[in-house]
């Protein structure tokens, strides 16, 4: 599992995540859905980078080919891929996923209808922060009426926070004719990032944080941007941020020269090692 978006409204569901990830069978990209993610039992509740097993059936209602609509009682949680010395093995998945560019994205996407890619920008500009538009009352109203229906229970298991703020990146990707990209961050962990701030620095003091983190601490590392489409209108999301540390060659096997027949000759050696990853987004 690479993605995990920050819970939306739903009134055929109550209120749904997106999760999207690997297939461990084929090496391609998956997306399950309906996952009320709340509402899932301790032993099924998964996080990034951990191996989720579940029964599903192709999608009658979603045209993007890598969506498959999944039994929420048949999740299970597996084995995850801790962050520190674990990030060699989770690159081993994440790596052969990487996209070029928006650009090729888009050209792949009027093709095959691809629906979920990943780029690493060239540059990230900015964090945008703005006041977000509230849910209207019909949404209100359907997601506490199907969270009971959905858990069964005469109370829900604790209220959806609607976060008050849209956030964007404005970055430039790889492209080389990009004209630059401004698009919507729905990653669970900067949801998470804004509560926390929010309660650790109070209401003038999270934002300076938040920006910290997403404007420099991230981008100072491999950052990677997990993009997908809108079910309805096609447009391209953030819907996942990761920051994997750069991967550092070993020092005794940085380089290596030697002289064969008077002639200097270097010799690149693979990468063997990454950094321990330090950061709690992972």
């Amino acid at each position: 599992m690479l993605v995990k978006t920050y819970p939306v409204p739903s009134k055929k569901y109550g209120e749904t995540v997106c999760c999207a990830g690997v297939d461990a069978a084929t090496g391609k990209w998956v997306r399950m859905y309906p996952v009320n993610f709340r509402s899932l039992a301790e032993y099924a509740k998964f996080s990034k980078w951990q191996f989720v097993q579940a029964s599903w059936t192709s999608s009658a209602d979603d045209s993007r080919p890598e969506s498959r609509r999944v039994f929420q009682d048949t999740i299970r949680a597996g084995q995850k891929l801790e962050a520190g010395g674990g990030w060699a093995q989770r690159r081993r998945w994440l790596d052969p996923l990487v996209d070029q560019s928006i650009e090729t994205l888009r050209l792949e996407q009027l093709q095959t209808k691809k629906s979920l890619g990943v780029i690493r920008p060239r540059v990230i500009k900015r964090l945008i922060v703005r006041p977000t538009d509230p849910w209207d009352s019909e949404s209100r109203d359907s997601l506490v009426q199907l969270s009971l229906d959905w858990t069964n229970s005469p109370t829900p298991a604790g209220n959806l926070e609607m976060l008050p703020y849209d956030f964007l990146y404005e970055f430039e990707c790889n492209g080389p004719d990009c004209p630059g990209h401004m698009m919507e961050i729905f990653d669970w962990e900067l949801g998470q990032a804004f509560r926390n701030f929010r309660r650790l620095y109070g209401p003038d003091g999270w934002e300076a944080k938040l920006r910290q983190k997403y404007e420099t601490e991230l981008p100072s590392r491999d950052l990677h941007l997990l993009l997908g489409t809108h079910h309805r209108w096609g447009n391209w999301l953030i819907v996942g941020v990761i920051a994997p540390p750069y991967p550092q060659v070993a020092k005794r096997q940085r380089c290596a020269t030697r002289q064969l027949g008077g002639e200097g000759e270097t010799m690149t050696l693979p990468l063997v090692g990454f950094e321990a990853e330090q950061s709690d987004l992972s």
